[in-house]
């Protein structure tokens, strides 16, 4: 009854998550081992339990700056001293797989293990099974659970293996329309390098992707997925340009993750405005007539030269140059 209290309590609060993250940087083994119990006990409790393992794994990586979330668990377990430790880690990573809801989420979590070297891991803790019986139950519930995800494969595809997988889709797609987006795709993953860290963002999110367009059902579905304007905006299509070198790719990347420029500065201030110049004197006029009081805007200056006799007029600069003289200029 406390153990599920205790559960209840880690799943109702998240902060939980980096506290079980920080006690995992501890040097003791005892300390990691209890936490990666938790964390079995959780991932097989309920589906709040198995999220709030993952984010434990997630906050880990993320607090250490290691690129893959489950590093931390082979690492840790190719340095293991003590069988017991051994032993849990194990049944972390069984618990972890098994308890994916779907049979896609368990292959993908088994070959992200794979992936990090997790089988030549296994291979080597063979020897030490026959002296620890629980050690040598976790292994074979390992391999038993793989044989069976395996065995629900499509047609008796191994899904673990990346070569079967490929070979059946390029089968499926053969001498059809779709084996054109499909070689483009690949040509696509081709130009990613995997050692830069960006891919690693890349490849996720083409996962993600891909599996939600499997998930599509008409051309509205489609519309939707593909409604990204900002992301189209900053993304190109690197087919299109000439340019296929590392360096170009690069930069293209870096302008896409790049934040926006900052805004413009604020326009100057219009400068402050000239005082007039006082009227200049002038002649009193006869008696018995008025003058008209100066004005300086321009609507006056030309009214008042409008007023003028046409020969005490004065003719615009352009006029003046577009005549030619009388007097030709000696040469």
């Amino acid at each position: 009854m406390e153990s599920r209290v205790g559960l209840d309590y880690i799943v109702e609060h998240a902060e939980y998550a980096g506290k079980l993250a920080a006690a995992l940087t501890s040097p003791a083994a005892a300390v990691k081992k209890q936490v990666f119990e938790l964390l079995s006990a959780l991932c097989v409790y309920n589906a709040d339990g198995y999220a709030r393992a993952v984010d434990t794994l997630d906050r880990y990586k993320t607090l250490k700056g290691d690129r893959y979330r489950l590093s931390v668990v082979v690492e840790e377990l190719k340095n293991a001293t003590t069988t017991d430790y051994k032993t849990a880690l194990v049944a972390f990573i069984n618990c972890l797989i098994i308890s994916a809801p779907r049979l896609p989420d368990r292959i993908r979590v088994r070959n992200e293990f794979i992936g990090l070297g997790l089988l030549p891991t296994l291979s080597n803790l063979r020897h030490e099974a026959a002296s620890h019986p629980d050690l040598g139950v976790q292994l074979d519930v390992f391999e038993e659970q793989r044989e069976s995800d395996e065995a629900q494969g499509p047609g008796g595809i191994n899904l673990n293996s990346h070569l079967d997988v490929f070979y059946a889709i390029l089968k499926q797609v053969a001498d059809t329309p779709q084996e054109i987006p499909f070689l483009s795709i690949l040509q696509h993953l081709l130009k990613l390098d995997p050692k830069e860290p960006v891919s690693d963002i890349i490849w996720d999110t083409a996962e993600t992707l891909v599996h939600r367009a499997t998930l599509l059902e008409s051309r509205e579905d489609a519309a939707k997925l593909l409604r990204a304007p900002s992301v189209q905006a900053k993304v190109g299509c690197m087919c299109q340009h000439r340019d296929t070198s590392g360096a170009a790719r690069k930069q293209s990347l870096q302008r896409a993750l790049s934040p926006p420029p900052p805004p413009p500065p604020a326009p100057a201030p219009p400068p402050p405005a000239v005082a007039a110049a006082p009227p200049r004197a002038t002649r009193a006029a006869p008696f018995g007539t008025t003058r008209a009081a100066p004005t300086t805007s321009t609507s006056g200056l030309h009214a008042s030269r409008a007023a003028l006799p046409p020969h005490l007029r004065l003719r615009p600069l352009s006029a003046c140059l577009s005549k030619k003289s009388p007097h030709p200029r000696p040469r």
